[in-house]
């Protein structure tokens, strides 16, 4: 700590210099749209001085920055727009708006980048991927939708445990270490129909930004990513209509305004029919399966004068899938948002949020005499307020946010007077977590700065009862010495600390940069699961006086180039991770209705490093990226006694380890109309454990399985066509296009797990599950008017 207090002193020496360094600069701020529909154009880059400094606009177009007195030309570019040249005197603060048109010649150039040179190059951040809709439509769709997580996990850094699970793991962190939120709200189950789709529907979404590193002040309560999802705002000038058609879902969006330039109204629905599907299928066990899935979407956004801006947003999403007759799973999301941001004046502005967001899950059994309802849920509350204010060449940021936790770690109930199953509620887990923070962006000469810091305070409520166990003995519920019962609102433990956020950039030349990152976060909330893919009946719990939070620490160093005036963009980023009060489970451990489940956990420390290679060509008949992950990501229990100590004690890999990581993402023009896009990418198998021996017990045989995770399933690759068609010359009425899909082109069998059957008088016999083994091919019609 003494070490951190002497860099932020340092720090703050630097910053204060750069103070009396720059008198003579000026504020320039405003917004760029699309010419006509007044849309934002989210990632447009403003530069100046031949392209040595420059800003990137928000996810809603606007931007903000300063400037040296004098005259300067300013060059407004974005992908698929005609880039503007302006000369401008600045001797004085200043608001600048400005409408970008269509290049037509451009539009079929764009490719999937994560940030525009300016913000990768030049900005202190690191580890931050920036997507767009149109970016992400380059990627050969999955069932006829592209998708925004299937796009993410395209990204250097980023992984799933394979086909068929929800959720991405990042930098080494596992599924419920993310922060996913879609316009603020947290969501939870971030996939429909076994994680072949995304819970956010293509056709609303505006700005999709992932930090895996240089995670902002603003944000906590994750240890490894943030994701956000902003959708569009609906103030338009006409009516738009948009969606699609295709062989397994379709979706269609209004947007209208209903006083222009004002106050505008999107709604936005998706649904599947994917039983035909599973019908045609020749193994009886799939073809009488079900599987369904929709998203209900809606926002409305009013603009309350120049400065203001209020706007609310709603989902509903969810799924339903059933393998026998006899059982029904049901999950999904439920999140709102309510949205205020206002400019005070020319340097300050305020923004605030509340948001409510719910997860659900439920379990229907339907068998003889066994029949019963089962519910599983976490619910959050959250409240934040953000100021900002630019004292040129700072700009400040400060604010607090509170969130409000309540968990169903399950219900279960009887379903009908003749079922046998007793009725089994666990009470609910409460907690109350704060957070207060200040960041400041600054630069000095070729050297940038983002200096923040996060005060996190948790307090675990009632009502509660907390079990004590004996010092001498592992945790059971034999080793019980004491009960304790809580009562509401009443405080059982109290967590918190500082988390301090750095980040610096120096600037080589125009084309090179070297960077710096270290971050601390903290995580009171804990994904329990003994699985590998993201299911229904996953749970989670806050920390306890049993279960501590999560701290994790990243170093990162980054070496960013650009080639050729921009046309090849390059980086190489290196991290480590740890992680303290990392969490994994006992043998055999029972973590479903468990109202002792602090008894089959174990407790330890994760680790996690690698490297991310990264190229990217922008423009050209041939565009795309390859990009190549080393990565490492290992737990080692702390564990005191006998059941407790997993591996002899010796550190293992996670079960999201997979070392290696190749990804290519091309797209080739062939004409103005046409063009196709090509996906290939390969992976080290996951960890697996598995019986090495068996011996009998009597008439029982009993598998002897091996150190945890210390196999692996075979590695996996896939490679995904698209053709795209998407006429030039646009209708006046109608304007659509067509893209016909091949997924998994040469059918890999690539397998999500592996299980073991007995043979007798022989070892157990491995055989392996592949969630989807043919090509599979898809054809989806979009529109819009």
């Amino acid at each position: 700590m003494s070490r951190f207090l002497l860099l932020i002193s340092i720090l703050f020496l630097i910053s204060t210099f750069s103070i009396a360094q720059k008198t003579n600069h000026f504020r320039v701020f405003g917004s760029i749209v699309e010419k006509g529909t007044q849309e934002p154009i989210v990632g447009a880059s403003i530069s100046w001085n031949n392209g040595r400094d420059g800003v990137v606009a928000d996810v809603e177009g606007n931007f903000a920055f300063s400037i040296e007195k004098g005259s300067h030309v300013l060059t407004i570019s974005a992908v698929g727009k005609k880039t503007i040249q302006k000369k401008f005197k600045f001797d004085r603060s200043v608001n600048l708006n400005f409408q970008m048109s269509d290049d037509v010649q451009q539009l079929s150039e764009v490719t999937v980048k994560s940030r525009g040179d300016v913000s990768s190059l030049k900005s202190a951040s690191m580890g931050i991927e920036r997507l767009s809709i149109k970016s992400i439509k380059q990627i050969p769709p999955m069932m006829g939708e592209v998708d925004v997580i299937k796009s993410i996990i395209t990204l250097p850094g980023i992984s799933s445990i394979g086909e068929g699970s929800g959720g991405i793991n990042v930098r080494g962190g596992s599924v419920g270490q993310n922060l996913v939120l879609l316009d603020g709200a947290p969501i939870f189950f971030t996939s429909h129909l076994f994680g072949f789709f995304s819970v956010f529907n293509q056709d609303i979404v505006e700005d999709v930004v992932l930090y895996k590193g240089s995670i902002p002040a603003r944000y906590g309560g994750r240890i490894s990513s943030v994701l956000s999802v902003s959708t569009q705002n609906p103030i338009k000038d006409s009516l738009t209509v948009n969606g699609g058609i295709g062989l397994i879902s379709s979706r269609l969006t209004l947007q209208t305004p209903i006083v222009k330039d004002k106050l505008g109204v999107m709604i936005s629905a998706r649904s599947t029919y994917s039983d035909w599907l599973l019908k045609a299928v020749s193994n009886p066990k799939i073809e009488n399966s079900s599987a369904s899935f929709y998203d209900l979407n809606t926002r409305v956004s009013l603009s309350t004068g120049e400065k203001g801006k209020l706007s609310f947003s709603a989902y509903h999403g969810a799924d339903q899938f059933s393998f026998t007759p006899d059982t029904t799973y049901r999950y999904g999301n439920i999140s709102g948002t309510l949205r205020y941001q206002y400019e005070l004046n020319d340097i300050f502005n305020v923004s605030s949020l509340i948001s409510y967001s719910d997860n659900f899950s439920n379990v229907e059994g339907r068998f003889s005499n066994q029949q019963f309802d089962l519910g599983i849920g976490s619910e959050n509350h959250a409240a934040k307020v953000f100021f900002g204010v630019d004292l040129s060449p700072h700009y400040i940021e400060w604010g607090a946010e509170v969130n409000q936790y309540n968990l169903n770690p399950g219900q279960l109930q009887p379903a009908g007077s003749q079922s046998i199953i007793n009725q089994k509620e666990l009470e609910y887990d409460k907690g109350r977590e704060w957070g207060f923070f200040a960041e400041d962006n600054f630069e000095v000469q070729k050297f940038k700065f983002i200096l923040g810091v996060r005060y996190s305070l948790f307090n675990k409520i009632g009502p509660y009862t907390m079990y004590s166990y004996e010092d001498d003995k592992t945790k059971s519920v034999q080793s019980i010495e004491e009960t304790r019962v809580y009562e509401a609102g009443e405080n059982i433990i109290s967590y918190g600390g500082f988390e301090p956020r750095v980040s610096m950039n120096y600037q080589i030349n125009d084309n090179q940069s070297i960077k710096l990152g270290y971050q601390r976060t903290r995580q009171y909330m804990h994904l329990i699961a003994n699985n590998a893919a993201v299911v229904p009946t996953d749970i989670y719990k806050l920390s306890n006086q049993h279960i501590k939070p999560q701290v994790g620490d990243q170093f990162s160093v980054g070496y960013f180039r650009n080639f050729r005036n921009g046309l090849f963009e390059t980086s190489t980023e290196v991290y480590y991770k740890t992680i303290q009060n990392s969490i994994d489970f006992k043998e055999g451990a029972n973590l479903l209705l468990n109202e002792f489940l602090e008894t089959e956990l174990v407790s330890g420390l994760g680790y996690s490093y690698g490297s991310e290679i990264s190229i990217n060509k922008t423009a050209g008949d041939l565009s795309g990226r390859v990009s190549y992950t080393y990565s490492r990501s290992f737990f080692q229990g702390e564990g005191e006694y006998e059941e407790e100590i997993i591996n002899n004690g010796n550190p293992y890999p996670a079960y999201f380890d997979k070392p290696h990581d190749f990804t290519t993402i091309l797209t080739y023009k062939l004409s103005g109309d046409w063009s196709l896009s090509a996906n290939f990418t390969y992976s080290t198998g996951r960890p697996v454990s598995i019986p090495i021996s068996k011996y009998d017990i009597g008439s029982i045989a009993v598998a002897e399985f091996s150190e945890r995770n210390q196999y692996r399933i075979p590695d996996y690759h896939r490679l995904d066509l698209s053709l795209n068609f998407d006429p030039v010359k646009k209708s006046k009425k109608v304007n659509s296009s067509w893209t016909i899909g091949l997924y998994n082109v040469y059918g890999r069998k690539n397998p999500f797990s592996v299980f073991f059957r007995d043979q007798n008088g022989a070892p157990p016999q491995g055989y392996q599950l592949a969630i989807l083994g043919i090509p599979f091919p898809s054809l989806t019609y979009n529109f819009s008017f």
